[in-house]
């Protein structure tokens, strides 16, 4: 594939929806584009602003925290496990404010109405919920407060 090709290639993937730097890598290799014609591409995709990964994070973490369920942890390795390189994520998540609590708390609300057995065992089973979404235990046992009416902490 020559670089027309793998550009119009891009061009198409990305008229679909939006995608990383990693993921346009990954299709070109599928298409056996050479390593010169992939950086070629790459190169011509980011100097026209097609692929902005800093942009594309702060939009995918936007977006996603708002999720029940999404934790800011949560979010950072699912980052990860898209490619994008530690040090470009630490840098863009300092700069973002995420309130775990407010998506922990719809997450626990949304959870609660599934449980059942006595308070002792809900409250387990709510915080191993929370905690496998990648809450810190400090948001967990306040989102276990305020659901359950207690003032005393869980752990």
């Amino acid at each position: 594939m020559d670089l027309k090709k793998s550009y119009n290639y891009c061009i198409k993937l990305l008229s679909i929806k939006d995608r990383t730097s990693y993921e346009i890598i990954k299709k070109l290799k599928q298409k056996n584009c050479t390593k010169e014609i992939i950086e070629e591409t790459l190169a011509k995709l980011m100097d026209y602003g097609y692929i902005n990964d800093a942009k594309y994070i702060e939009n995918w973490v936007r977006d996603k925290s708002k999720q029940p369920g999404m934790s800011k942890r949560k979010i950072y390795y699912k980052l990860m496990q898209k490619g994008f390189k530690k040090d470009l994520l630490d840098s863009i998540f300092e700069e973002i404010n995420i309130d775990d609590y407010d998506t922990a708390l719809a997450c626990g609300e949304k959870k609660l109405k599934s449980l059942k057995g006595d308070i002792g065992a809900i409250k387990n089973k709510l915080y191993a919920y929370l905690l496998s979404k990648g809450y810190e235990r400090d948001i967990c046992n306040k989102v276990i407060r305020a659901l359950l009416d207690e003032d005393e902490t869980y752990l």
